[in-house]
């Protein structure tokens, strides 16, 4: 019995550009995620609060934001080129604070200004936010003695609500385990 191959063609991915659609109504391939505007990417996330200050930023200045906060910086270097010459960074540092929630430092609008802004993506507690501003004021304030301490939070918002730990908590769950067990 003699062997019969069988062969497909695939159809070749269509390409638009000929097609009289408008380059801005095309649709990106499907494994790619549409291009954010620039407006949509600063956006992104709440402001938590910022820390406005003034400072000349020298490699001192950073140096101490970068202990204090725990800040990771971009350093740029002695030799630049002309490319890197017009590049800017607006985010110089960035830390951490939770898994949802970054310190980010932003230059001002005018030189010598700066801004430490705490955005989130998550939903923080009010006390973990309170600290952080706390710490980052702080930070600011070495390098800019004008810069004041956020409000203390009032009573109710330091409160961390408690649930039944121990034999408290058990208790509840063991008399649903008697009934569903059919001891009680």
């Amino acid at each position: 019995m003699p062997q019969m191959s069988i062969t497909t063609k695939r159809a070749a991915p269509k390409d638009h550009r000929d097609s009289g659609i408008p380059a801005a109504r095309r649709t990106p391939p499907c494994n790619e995620p549409p291009p954010l505007a620039p407006s949509q990417v600063r956006q992104l996330g709440n402001v938590l609060f910022d820390v406005p200050f003034a400072s000349v930023m020298s490699d001192y200045d950073l140096a101490l934001l970068a202990r204090m906060l725990d800040l990771s910086t971009r350093v740029q270097s002695t030799s630049r080129s002309r490319h890197h010459a017009a590049r800017r960074h607006d985010t110089p540092g960035f830390a951490r604070l939770d898994h949802y929630s970054g310190l980010f430092l932003k230059r001002g609008v005018v030189e010598g200004e700066w801004l430490l802004e705490a955005r989130t993506w998550g939903h923080p507690a009010a006390q973990s936010v309170h600290e952080w501003h706390v710490l980052a004021a702080g930070a600011a304030r070495a390098l800019d003695p004008t810069v004041t301490s956020p409000e203390p939070l009032d009573a109710g918002a330091l409160e961390i609500p408690s649930r039944p730990l121990g034999r408290a908590a058990n208790k509840r769950f063991a008399r649903v385990r008697r009934r569903l067990v059919g001891l009680q």
